[in-house]
């Protein structure tokens, strides 16, 4: 059963503003997070007003991010750093994301053989797919 997350943003991520990318965890239980961005006018990537959907693969990440730093926080622990170790099928159905464009990422664990996990990995944009891929990701 989805949860709501405790944390603020900074709290659980290893990055500091302005790499913060996404804005909140929405909700999680103990094999997903959903966490959603908006796109600003003050957006990180953003050129020409539009930002490349490429760089929802960092989303991705941050997101999976998150479910560790939740994890951590839970058990009384320090949020680590990880690394994003590759992306397989990454499909992107557009090629960039507007200005107020909001984008709900869900990540959900498929493998976890510490200190490598994998993920499936989504972005939807009004309830439709704009992209996905599986995530291999490192914890050392």
């Amino acid at each position: 059963m989805m949860q709501p997350c405790p944390y603020p943003i900074e709290d659980i991520l290893f990055h500091a503003p302005p790499m913060i990318l996404i804005d909140e965890v929405e909700g999680y239980d103990e094999e997903t997070v959903i966490s959603s961005v908006t796109i600003r006018d003050t957006s990180p990537f953003l050129e020409d007003g539009v930002l490349p959907s490429y760089v929802g693969i960092e989303y991705m990440a941050q997101s999976i991010a998150a479910y560790s730093g939740i994890k951590a926080r839970n058990q009384g622990g320090d949020v680590k750093i990880g690394y994003l170790v590759s992306a397989r099928n990454l499909t992107l159905e557009t090629p960039n994301f507007k200005i107020g464009d909001k984008l709900e990422i869900t990540v959900q664990l498929v493998y976890n053989e510490v200190p490598m996990a994998v993920f499936d990995c989504a972005i939807t944009k009004n309830k439709a797919l704009v992209a996905k891929a599986r995530v291999n990701v490192y914890q050392p």
